[in-house]
């Protein structure tokens, strides 16, 4: 136990003795001028930054624009279309129509071929 405790002793000795780091006395006058600096630096990225985020929000919504105008004029063309293909059904009807009374009226001619 002796032997121990001396081997404890002995490295606790060779162990170089801690040293205590003295605050220096700071001035206050230095040390907000730095914050300060700091401040206006932190303030100048920030501003660069937004400047950069509003440029890329401003050509995402012109991308965005430009899809919506795009988007309007194929749903219209589409509801053209549609309407179109609507005039030319009912049309189609009509003279169906027109031709299932008159062969029924005995007009041989507009009758549908026999197939």
């Amino acid at each position: 136990m002796r032997l121990a405790a001396a081997f404890v002793l002995s490295a606790l000795l060779a162990a170089p003795a801690p040293t205590l780091a003295l605050a220096q006395p700071s001035d206050p006058i230095a040390d907000r001028m730095a914050r300060e600096a700091e401040l206006a630096d932190q303030n100048r990225r920030s501003e660069l930054l937004n400047v950069e985020v509003n440029r890329k929000n401003a050509e995402v919504e012109a991308r965005n624009a430009e899809k919506r105008a795009a988007y309007a004029r194929a749903e219209a063309d589409h509801q053209t279309a549609v309407a179109a293909a609507q005039a030319a059904y009912a049309q189609a009807m009509a003279k169906w129509e027109a031709d299932v009374a008159a062969c029924k009226a005995g007009d041989r001619a507009r009758c549908a071929p026999a197939g």
